[in-house]
């Protein structure tokens, strides 16, 4: 019986076609495998998780921004502050011993401070008895321009019934007259108030009341019962501290970095965005100057400080933004194992007891969060609590728990 040559030949083709698919199943298996290997793991039952209390929170995303920090301090606000002098020199009286503020007592607008009582110096004294001796002589120069004044008028319209002189003769002398009129009475002024002021002082000193031009807070006071003031000297600052400025300097090189008109978070130093309450900074001042020592310029931003708790001079942390918002995959800081140079470790749950090690790349903290880029996805399982007995462990089943 011959066999049909076509038959044949559609038989080998059959069997070739057979043998390559069995080549490529064999090839894709150890590819297969490296995958698996890929994400091989540790490997722990139930009872090894409960062990180690361990316990997994989902991968998050978040819209973040990058922030430079900078450790500033605060400052009274230029208007809210103000610095009080005594209007005259003398004496501050005992009895304002009671009254007198202290650092930190809060104070309002017309409130008495002190009291002051003036004393004269010799020299002064002598200024006084000399100005006053001065406007008695310009009262009776003043007295005598008068005088004939008034005559010359009278001679003047003497002349002008006679028709000697003209109507415009008499109208002058008139306004002379006037003027030396004026002229006596301010001088007759003047040596009076000298007079009612040298029978004062004999009688008894002259006491002035100093009293609080604002509201706010003492945060200076130079000044003790029965000193020696002058008006030069400051008795007291006052400072308006329900909002206050953050002096914030930022090394020239970070300058252009800056979004100088945006907000700015402020929060005590040493402690972080979450684990204190923060005060938002509005931006004032964008630091046009250099400190050609320190090489940095001051950024200044004003805080509303109704809660008082932030105290002039206090050292703050100001997180300035530096670039535009993003989103990014955050991990509990908890979760990350740190390694330094900004990478880590996170330990991934891919199902019920395996276990994946991954390396990141770590970026912006924010509320006890931290910014990881690698092999992490939204929603992935991580390790929080028990990651640090995981590091370290090589793949396979750790020991059965005791």
């Amino acid at each position: 019986m011959t066999k049909n040559p076509r038959k044949l030949t559609y038989a080998a083709l059959l069997w070739c076609a057979v043998l390559v698919a069995a080549c490529q199943r064999s090839s894709s298996e150890p590819e297969k495998h490296e995958a698996e290997d890929s994400h091989s793991g540790l490997t722990l039952t139930t009872e090894q998780q409960e062990a180690i209390g361990l316990t997994t929170t989902p991968a998050i995303t978040r819209t973040v921004r990058p922030i430079i920090e900078s450790f500033g301090r605060v400052i009274p606000r230029m208007q809210g502050r103000v610095s009080i002098t005594s209007p005259v020199a003398g004496r501050v009286l005992p009895q304002s011993t009671e009254r007198l503020p202290i650092p930190g007592t809060v104070v309002h607008k017309g409130q008495i401070l002190a009291e002051i009582e003036q004393t004269v110096t010799a020299s002064e004294r002598v200024q006084f008895d000399v100005g006053g001796k001065g406007a008695t002589g310009a009262g009776q120069e003043a007295k005598a321009a008068l005088d004939a004044a008034v005559a010359e008028y009278r001679r003047s319209q003497n002349l002008f019934r006679a028709k000697i002189v003209s109507r415009k003769r008499v109208e002058e002398a008139e306004a002379a007259w006037l003027q030396a009129q004026s002229r006596y009475e301010t001088a007759r002024r003047q040596e009076s108030s000298y007079q009612a002021a040298q029978a004062a002082d004999k009688v008894s000193a002259r006491r002035f009341v100093i009293t609080a031009p604002i509201d706010g807070t003492v945060v200076q006071a130079d000044i003790t019962a029965g000193q020696q003031v002058d008006t030069a000297a400051s008795l007291f600052t006052i400072a308006d501290l329900s909002t206050v400025w953050v002096e914030a300097p930022i090394f020239e090189g970070d300058l252009d970095k800056i979004d100088a008109k945006s907000p700015a978070a402020v929060r005590r130093s040493g402690a972080t965005l979450s684990s204190q309450h923060s005060w938002p900074g509005i931006p004032i001042y964008a630091g046009a100057v250099v400190d050609p020592v320190k090489r940095t310029a001051s950024l200044l931003y004003e805080v509303n400080n109704s809660d008082a708790q932030l105290k002039l001079g206090m050292s703050v942390t100001a997180a300035l933004p530096a670039g535009p918002e993003h989103q990014a995959v955050m991990a509990p800081e908890t979760a990350v194992l740190e390694n330094g140079g900004g990478k880590g470790m996170v330990y991934i749950q891919r199902n019920a007891q395996l276990f994946t090690e991954e390396e990141v790349t770590l970026g912006i903290r924010q509320d006890d969060l931290v910014e990881i880029t690698g092999g992490v996805q939204r929603g992935d399982k991580l390790v929080v609590t028990g990651a640090t007995e995981l590091f370290g462990k090589g793949p396979g089943r750790l020991p059965e728990a005791e």
